[in-house]
């Protein structure tokens, strides 16, 4: 006796399979035809200096020991005597050619209080000390900023000195008072260059000690601007065809993947009814791995899943349970001695 009908292939996996090769042949196509039909040129490297200086003096409260009102750069100051520094912010752009470039800047000032052993953050926080501002280099060469900024010291030192104070906690607290310089091409011309250049120094706070040193770092560096020449194209026939190919080929992924969910959301009468006979004979059925060879052995088809219950009371036999294919061909069969007692199920009886 033929033990199975002969089953139809898996459509859905023909389908996905199909679907991907148009997908990998068309999109291939058009990136090889994009590319052979755009036309590349070289960059032109124009150099460029960045420099900035930070100068500061440290205003004192008044007191019995300096008779001067501030203290200039580069010193030792007392903590409990600073009123307030004032920083000097100066920062120097120079091209080797003419150039249309915009600059946007601020000044900002971040609070950080950290542990001193492995530097975690206890407490963090950035204020904004002037707010953005703009200017324009237009078809020059040289472009400046100079900016004068308070800080008021006491402010933040006490900030810090109230933490300490309510957490008892080791910690190493600092203001850092920076300026951000932004910078894009204006003119529409199409090159890139070093888009943010920072301007910082740092204040220790929570210090008695009269060690107080400000520490600062300004920039002095050399980059390139590097200008792309406008990308231009050989025909444009193939350029048409190219995206045209292309677009089939996104086409073809957005169906793969309704497929894909389709197929995942699917839930045919075959595949309740397999679902239903699990659930509820699963102590009678067993799910096996592999399908049982059937060579050599007498192969009883039976028609109902009831016939096959009866035949399990009687022979006291596990059913065994095989999926061949994924929602479309599945066997119930009870093996005893040479006799194999099989029900098959198929997604097209439904």
């Amino acid at each position: 006796m033929e033990k199975t009908k002969k089953v139809k292939p898996n459509k859905f996996i023909q389908k996905i399979v199909l679907t991907t090769i148009i997908f990998f042949v068309f999109l291939i196509s058009g990136i090889v035809l994009l590319n052979k039909s755009v036309r590349f040129e070289t960059k032109r490297i124009v150099k460029y200096n960045e420099n900035s200086n930070i100068d500061y003096k440290v205003y004192l409260i008044k007191n019995d020991f300096y008779e001067k009102e501030y203290l200039d750069k580069d010193m030792l100051y007392v903590a409990s005597l600073i009123d307030k520094v004032k920083l000097d912010f100066n920062y120097k752009f120079k091209s080797e050619r003419n150039e249309s470039i915009s600059f946007v800047y601020g000044v900002y000032a971040t609070l950080a209080i950290n542990n001193p052993t492995n530097t975690k953050s206890y407490f963090e926080k950035t204020y904004t000390i002037l707010e953005d501002k703009e200017l324009s280099l237009s078809n020059g060469k040289e472009q400046a900023i100079n900016e004068t900024i308070e800080i008021n010291y006491p402010q933040y030192n006490q900030i810090a000195n109230s933490f300490k104070r309510q957490f008892g906690v080791e910690m190493d607290s600092k203001l850092t008072v920076y300026m951000v310089i932004s910078k894009k091409n204006s003119d529409g011309t199409n090159f890139s260059l070093n888009d943010k250049s920072i301007i910082n120094v740092q204040m220790p706070l929570s210090e008695k000690a009269i060690d107080i040193k400000l520490d600062y770092k300004d920039i002095n560096e050399t980059n390139n601007i590097i200008e792309d020449i406008p990308i231009g194209f050989k025909e444009i026939l193939p350029i048409i065809i190219s995206v045209l190919l292309i677009l089939v080929s996104l086409l073809s992924m957005i169906r793969i993947m309704r497929l894909i969910a389709k197929e995942l959301a699917k839930k045919s009468p075959y595949d309740k009814y397999i679902a239903k006979l699990l659930k509820e004979y699963d102590r009678l059925i067993a799910e096996s791995s592999s399908l049982l060879s059937f060579d050599d052995k007498e192969v009883i088809e039976i028609k109902k899943f009831t016939e096959l219950l009866d035949i399990h009371d009687n022979l006291q036999l596990p059913i065994m349970y095989y999926e061949e294919i994924p929602h479309e061909l599945a066997y119930f069969y009870i093996s005893h001695e040479n006799v194999i007692y099989l029900l098959t199920i198929r997604e097209e009886d439904f």
